[in-house]
């Protein structure tokens, strides 16, 4: 279609995604850890702390992922057998008659 003015056009990026080799890095970092623990420095000795500090985030995280799905499973199936159980319990107070004789006995007192 004619138009007065110039439609910009959409602008592209050049984005080059890097491989990322997980068990290279923690290969990597375990041999360094070692090499570490070798030094008698302290300045050494506190970074093996720090690494051992990061590698136990690291596989705490790997692995609170599935634990917490399926802690939040058994969450919600215990509400659930919960909310089941008080529905029961409400329905058979408001079906007996024993609920509807107490409060009668308190509304002919007044």
């Amino acid at each position: 279609m004619f138009s007065f003015f110039k439609r910009p056009k959409p602008n592209g990026f050049a984005f080059q995604p890097r491989f990322y080799d997980q068990a290279k890095e923690e290969r990597e970092m375990r041999l360094a850890k070692y090499r570490k623990q070798g030094e008698d420095a302290s300045e050494g000795n506190i970074e093996v702390t720090k690494d051992r500090i990061r590698s136990g985030f690291r596989s705490r995280s790997r692995t609170s992922y599935f634990s917490t799905k399926e802690q939040d499973r058994k969450s919600n199936f215990r509400i659930l057998v919960i909310i089941c159980i008080l529905g029961l319990l409400a329905y058979m107070m408001l079906s007996s008659d024993k609920i509807l004789n107490f409060v009668s006995m308190f509304s002919d007192n007044s």
